[in-house]
């Protein structure tokens, strides 16, 4: 029902943050061993079972089990697990991909491994942290399952990625725009308006953007896709002298979502110009337009929950062709 690596945040006073399955039926129990926890200082290890009931109100065909890893961390300078816990944090906010191997074992520790091999934190144990960071580096690096429980001589661990911060550029400050960034700040997205009109962008409208940035969209687009982790490209300008460098842009630069709002007849128009414009046809067969999943969306709020349901199901591998 929930992902591996999924998270539920305990406070000393009681406060929760997340969840460990979708409906919650399991967390109850989890609480009550993170109040054990807390108490005590000990780690532990256990599984909560799903009854049938349980797996019917989630939806779920069948019952099964969620294993859980619980244990206390606390802000004092000594702490690794906090420290490596807001480096992870950072990384996924600029946008760099890391691994994060926690020891299921004793000695207890965390690491998290970079791109480029280096880390942060450990168990104390060099020879160990050691395999831990190359299980991390073999697992970003393959072709297979990134994340999930691995073994060697040295004990148990549990490998993660962490995912960078989704990006999402949005061209032209529009009324579809605005409900977009309202609309994609719950999801964790780091959404971008572009357009260069200083008076419009600073409209309460937009305030849900994580950034206003007044320019020629083209030059900006550009360069973003510069980035490891290539950014979402939404165009709702409905402009051809903004639309034109900016899918340009996007498209060559091999973002994995462009989008560009209109109809059928005036998307076909863009992709013919793009291609006498040079771009390769594989490139110009990624451009959805129109817009959005086929869901029979009116108006802007409607057309902005079927783009961003596009853009899910993009990201999770499960959108149709354009």
């Amino acid at each position: 029902s929930r992902t591996l690596g999924t998270r539920l945040a305990v406070s000393d006073d009681g406060r929760a943050f997340g969840s460990v399955t979708v409906g919650g039926c399991a967390d109850g129990r989890a609480l009550q061993a993170a109040a054990r926890v807390l108490a005590t200082g000990a780690v532990e290890r256990l599984t909560l079972p799903l009854s049938e009931d349980d797996a019917l109100a989630l939806g779920l065909g069948c019952a099964g089990d969620v294993d859980l890893f619980v244990e206390r961390v606390t802000l004092d300078a000594g702490d690794i697990a906090a420290r490596v816990l807001d480096e992870a944090v950072a990384a996924s906010a600029r946008g760099e991909p890391t691994m994060l191997v926690t020891a299921l074992h004793e000695p207890r520790g965390r690491l998290l491994v970079r791109a480029d091999g280096t880390t942060i934190g450990g168990t104390g144990d060099a020879a160990r942290d050691a395999a831990a960071a190359s299980m991390a580096l073999e697992a970003m690096r393959g072709d297979g399952e990134v994340g999930g429980l691995r073994e060697d001589a040295g004990g148990a661990w549990f490998v993660e990625r962490i995912t960078p911060v989704r990006t999402l550029l949005i061209v032209g400050a529009t009324e579809i725009a605005a409900a977009l960034c309202t609309l994609a700040a719950p999801l964790g997205w780091h959404v971008v308006l572009l357009d260069p009109r200083d008076e419009v962008l600073a409209q309460p409208r937009f305030a849900a953007a994580a950034e206003r940035v007044p320019c020629i969209p083209g030059e900006v687009v550009t360069r973003r896709m510069q980035a490891a982790d290539g950014p979402a490209v939404v165009v709702v300008a409905h402009d051809y002298r903004v639309e034109l460098p900016v899918l340009r842009a996007a498209l060559a630069g091999g973002a994995a979502y462009v989008g560009m709002l209109g109809s059928r007849k005036r998307g076909a128009a863009m992709r013919t110009m793009l291609a006498d414009d040079g771009l390769r046809a594989e490139d110009v067969a990624r451009l959805r337009t129109p817009i959005g999943l086929a869901i029979g969306a009116q108006g802007p709020a409607e057309i902005a929950v079927s783009i961003l349901a596009e853009l899910i199901a993009t990201w999770r591998g499960a959108a149709p062709a354009p």
